[in-house]
């Protein structure tokens, strides 16, 4: 015996499978133009922020929200002067960050320093270090803001 199924709407699987497929790409471009536009930020904005230091090349930046935090770790150099700039867009209530060694003391908290954006440090001994990145809190409960955090290392040229 052969069963046949009969769809009751034909052409619907096809319809939805088309509509998922258009879904899909545009969360990829909407999601890698948000990060083009955070990278842009980053290149026009913060890397201005690094001079007389020559930027090291890469370009850390990412969404955050109210309230939110990452974490970069980087390698440091015996022997070398850095500068730390890190920054978020103007609409965010504002940003702190801490320097720690891999034994989570800690180096710097720019809220010690009124939320300075920047910090520059020379290296005595190679090690990694972790730069942890907290968009504070607004006062007004009821919004929550986000917006484009970037992260950028420049080096002393001896």
């Amino acid at each position: 015996m052969h069963l046949q199924i009969k769809e009751k709407y034909p052409g619907r699987t096809v319809n939805r499978m088309v509509a998922v497929f258009v879904l899909l790409v545009f969360g990829f471009w909407s999601a890698s133009s948000v990060s083009a536009q955070c990278a842009s930020f980053a290149r026009a904005v913060v890397k201005p922020e690094l001079s007389p230091f020559f930027h090291d090349g890469n370009y850390n930046a990412t969404i955050l929200g109210e309230g939110e935090t990452i974490v970069l770790k980087k390698t440091v150099f015996d022997g070398q002067k850095y500068r730390v700039v890190v920054k978020g867009v103007p609409e965010l209530p504002g940003i702190r960050f801490r320097v720690l060694d891999t034994d989570s003391r800690v180096l710097f908290d720019n809220a010690s320093y009124d939320y300075a954006d920047k910090w520059d440090f020379d290296v005595q001994v190679t090690r990694t270090i972790q730069v942890e990145v907290a968009v504070l809190e607004d006062e007004n409960p009821a919004t929550s803001i986000g917006g484009c955090v970037a992260v950028l290392f420049g080096l002393e040229l001896r």
